[in-house]
This record gives structure tokens, sequence and C-alpha cells, in this order.
């Protein structure tokens, strides 16, 4: 637990020093980055397991989602989407025979191209908003999703008796759900007081608000990650982030919470107050 809190500080940091330091360009760059490497770790994962995805088509589409996203938002998304499936179904036709199981695989290319590639891109339709609404609003987000793992994982280990979904994580537990909602909740709270002079944040109610929308997503988009590792009878996707496993594993919650916190911006559009 120790290793995992500290790595998980740790990369908070260097993400919030990014975001401050070099503005939408080098965050850009990150989200590109670790978009690509989560890409390559789900379809190297599944192929391991025996299926046989369209890998370039849906590394390649991950990659370019967010680029999409913050050129021209959801019709930049919807197109490169579109472009992906014909990619991977015209990948599947060049297979020996409908043996080498064209349905699956193509569901395969296409989960991983929502899953991460879409709703990672959703960083950069965030970020599309420019400085300092976009900065300010992924800055809210890191703060929230790494509070949201640490207290749900303090807590879980201190205190967890009741498990949450036995059969898809046995280790997270209602109690442990319960301390990430209170640690995000609480760190978007001192947010609010430490940056008294917010120009996008300014009301508390409105961090609170977003608060709650990512304490409530992250633990889905957790469970999610666990639930398919459990299908796949794998620990993590990859090994390249001790004590956290790899890009995916550490990053599987921002996934379902820069959606949200997206559209909670697009609909309280807190920096009109």
């Amino acid at each position: 637990m120790p290793m995992a809190i500290a790595l998980g500080l740790g990369l908070a940091a260097a993400f919030i020093l990014l975001i401050r330091f070099t503005g939408t360009t080098g965050t850009m760059v990150l989200v590109v980055g670790i978009l690509a490497l989560a890409a390559i770790e789900f379809y190297d994962k599944v192929t391991e397991r025996g299926y046989r995805p369209a890998k370039m088509p849906g590394v390649i589409g991950c990659a370019v989602l967010p680029l999409a996203a913050y050129w021209q938002a959801e019709q930049g998304v919807a197109l490169v989407l579109f472009l992906a499936l014909i990619a991977t179904v015209v990948t599947a036709m060049g297979a020996s025979g409908v043996q080498s199981g064209p349905l699956p695989n193509t569901a395969i290319t296409m989960l991983g191209l929502t899953w991460i590639g879409l709703m990672g891109s959703f960083a950069a339709m965030i970020l599309k908003f420019g400085e300092p609404i976009g900065t300010d609003t992924l800055f809210a987000v890191v703060i929230g999703v790494v509070a949201n793992d640490i207290g749900a994982l303090f807590v879980g280990s201190a205190a967890g008796r009741t498990p949450l979904r036995q059969w898809i994580s046995p280790n997270k537990s209602v109690e442990g759900l319960i301390g990430g909602i209170v640690a995000t909740v609480g760190a978007l709270i001192l947010l609010n007081v430490v940056n008294g002079e917010a120009q996008t944040w300014p009301q508390l109610s409105d961090l609170i608000i977003l608060g709650v929308v990512i304490a409530v997503l992250t633990p889905i988009g957790d469970l999610t990650e666990s639930m398919f590792k459990r299908n796949l009878d794998i620990k993590d996707f990859g090994t390249i982030l001790p004590g956290h496993g790899g890009v995916l594993d550490r990053f599987d919650g921002f996934l379902f919470a820069l959606p949200g916190a997206y559209y909670t911006l697009r609909v309280l559009e807190p920096y009109l107050n």
C-alpha cells in the first residue's frame, strides 16, 4: 500500500506540474501518450488470451481520438470511430475464413477504441475550453480521482468488511467505496479553500457537485477494469508502474471520470458565476 500511495501521489504531482507549466499543449501530448500506451497494453493482453483484435487500427485510433476531440469535439470523435470501424472490419475480412472469429475480434477491437480512446478523449474536450478553464478542470479531476483511489485504498485496507462485488474484486469493499467518496469531496472542498481566487470553479457548491460526479464514476471505472481482468484471468494489464501494474491499471478511474467532468462543466458553466 505505501508504494501504491507514493506512486499515485507522485504521478498526480507530475501531472499537475505539467498542467501548470506547459499548459494545454504539453498536457495534450501526455494524454495522447497515455491513451496509446493503455491501448497497446489492452490489445497485447487480449491477444495473449487468444483473441485476434485489429491491433493497428485500435492503437492508432486510441491515439488519434483525443486529437480529433481537441479539433472538432464530439464530431471529430464520431469521424474517427467511423473510420476505425471500417479499418477494423476490413482487417477482419483479410482473414482466411470465419474460423478466425471476426465477430468477437471486431467487438474486442471496438471495446478498446470506446473504453480507452473515446472515454479518454474527453480529457482533450476539457482542454479544448482553453486556459484556464480546461486546465483548471483537468487539475480538479486529477485531484479528485487520486483522492478517491487513496481514500478507498486506505479505508478499505483498514476497515473494509463488506465486499462491494465479490466476484469482480474480493479486496474492494463498501467501506472503501465510502472512504473514496469522502476523500474525493473533501479534496475538492480543500481545493476551494486553498485556491480562493479560482476563475473556473469559484463556487464551493459547483466543486462539490463535480466531486460527487467523480466519486461515483471513478469506482465504476475501477470495477470495470477489474471485471475485464477477471474475465481474462490476468492480474494486471501491464507492469510499467510499480504498485499499480500498467498504465491502464492506473488510469482506469479517469476513463469514466473524464466524461462526467466534461458534461458537468458544460451543464454548470461555473466560470460564468
